[in-house]
C-alpha cells in the first residue's frame, strides 16, 4: 500500500512539474531604445509601383515579361554535390548588386515584385532557392514536406552560391547588399556572423530568430518536439502541418494585401514544386538550434542593418529579433504596425512606405 502510494505521489509530482514547464511564461525582451515605427503617414507612390486594384494583369502582362528580359537560371552544386536552383537578373549599368534570400516554403516566385522594383531602380539581383523548396534538391519524394538534418546546411550552400555564382558576376567595386525574409533572414545573419566581409548593407525582414508556436511558450514548445523525435517521430510532419491542398485561405493567412495573395495562390496551383506546405521534426529541431545559434553569435554581427518587425507576427517572435538587435552592432529595428508576418505582401498603404525606406537604405550605401 505505501508502494502504491509512493508511486502515486511521484506521478503527481511529475505531472505538476511537466504542467509548470509548459505554463511557465515566457521572458520577454524589451524592443530595442532607438526601434523605429515605420512611418505610413506619407504615401510616396512612384511609377513604378503596381496598383493593387490591377495587381494580377500588371504582374502577367508587365512584371513577368520585364523579369523574363532579364532572367538567366540555373543550379549549382550545393555543399553536399547536388543541384541548387537560382535565378540571376542583370540590368545594364548597374549601381550595384542585391541578394535576395527567400523564407520557409517560398521560393524565387514570391519575390517577382520586390526583384522588380530593384531592378527598376538599377540593381541586378541574385537569389536562390533553398534544398528543399521550389526547384532544387529534394531529400525526399514528397513535395510538400520540408526536411533538413541541420541549419548550417542552408549557411553552407549560401556560401557557395556567394562564392560561386553571386561573386563573379559583380563589377569591380560593386557593392553588394541583401535583402532577406523570415528564414532567410535567419540564414543571412548567420552567415554574416562568420563573414561580415561579403556584404556592405542589409535588410532583414521578419528575420526568423526565433519560433512562434501558436501562444505556447518556447520551452514547453521544444519539450513537445523532443518528445516527439524521441518517439521515433523525426520524418514526420510537425504538429498541425500536412500535405499541400488547393485552400483558399486569405483570413487565415500571413498576407494581409488580397490582391498579392489572390496572384500568389493562382501561381502555386499552377506548379507542383511551390507547393510547400511544412516542415518535418528533423526540420523544426534543426531550425530552433540554428535560431539559437544566431542569438549566441550576435555580438560578431556588424553589417549596417535594418531589421523590420511586423507587429502581428504569429510565425516568428520578436524576442528573437529583439535580442539579436540588442547585443549586434549597426542593426536599426523598425516596427511595422499591424503588418503580418510578410511585410512584403502587405497594403500598398504599407508596402509602399516599407519599400522606399529599403530603396532609401541601399541608396545611401553606395558610396
Amino acid at each position: 500500500m505505501k508502494k502504491k502510494k509512493k508511486v502515486l505521489i511521484s506521478a503527481g509530482a511529475t505531472l505538476v512539474a511537466v504542467l509548470i514547464i509548459i505554463c511557465w511564461p515566457e521572458k520577454k525582451v524589451s524592443p530595442p531604445d532607438n526601434m523605429l515605427v515605420l512611418d505610413t503617414s506619407k504615401l510616396e507612390n512612384r511609377d513604378f509601383y503596381l496598383s493593387e486594384e490591377t495587381y494580377a494583369e500588371e504582374m502577367q502582362n508587365i512584371v513577368e515579361p520585364y523579369l523574363n528580359e532579364y532572367k538567366v537560371s540555373g543550379f549549382f552544386k550545393g555543399y553536399d554535390g547536388e543541384d541548387i536552383y537560382y535565378e540571376q537578373y542583370m540590368t545594364d549599368n548597374e549601381k550595384g548588386h542585391i541578394v535576395v534570400v527567400h523564407g520557409f516554403t517560398d521560393a524565387i516566385y514570391k519575390f517577382h515584385e520586390v526583384i522588380y522594383y530593384f531592378l527598376q531602380n538599377g540593381y541586378s539581383v541574385s537569389a536562390l532557392e533553398h534544398r528543399g523548396h521550389g526547384n532544387s534538391y529534394r531529400a525526399i519524394d514528397n513535395l510538400s514536406k520540408i526536411t533538413v538534418a541541420s541549419f548550417d546546411e542552408y549557411i553552407k550552400d549560401f556560401g557557395i552560391f556567394i562564392n560561386t555564382i553571386v561573386k563573379p558576376s559583380l563589377q569591380e567595386n560593386e557593392k553588394l547588399f541583401v535583402y532577406a525574409h523570415s528564414m532567410g533572414g535567419g540564414i543571412a545573419a548567420r552567415f554574416m556572423e562568420e563573414d561580415n566581409t561579403v556584404f556592405d548593407a542589409a535588410v532583414l525582414t521578419s528575420p526568423m530568430m526565433e519560433i512562434e508556436y501558436g501562444g505556447l511558450p518556447n520551452h514547453a514548445a521544444e519539450l513537445v518536439i523532443k518528445t516527439a523525435s524521441l518517439l521515433g517521430m523525426e520524418d514526420s510532419y510537425i504538429l498541425g502541418s500536412s500535405d499541400y491542398e488547393e485552400t483558399y485561405d486569405f483570413e487565415n493567412s500571413s498576407l494581409t494585401s488580397k490582391a498579392r495573395y489572390d496572384y500568389i495562390f493562382h501561381v502555386c496551383t499552377q506548379n507542383k514544386n511551390y507547393q510547400m506546405s511544412g516542415g518535418d521534426y528533423n526540420w523544426i529541431t534543426a531550425a530552433i538550434q540554428g535560431t539559437k545559434e544566431i542569438k549566441e553569435n550576435a555580438k560578431r554581427y556588424d553589417t549596417d542593418t535594418l531589421l523590420f518587425q511586423a507587429e502581428k507576427d504569429s510565425i516568428v517572435g520578436p524576442n528573437g529579433q529583439n535580442e539579436f538587435a540588442a547585443k549586434a552592432s549597426n542593426v536599426q529595428s523598425v516596427l511595422v504596425k499591424d503588418a503580418k508576418h510578410s511585410i512584403l505582401f502587405t497594403e500598398n498603404e504599407t508596402f509602399i512606405p516599407y519599400m522606399n525606406m529599403i530603396l532609401y537604405f541601399y541608396e545611401e550605401h553606395l558610396n
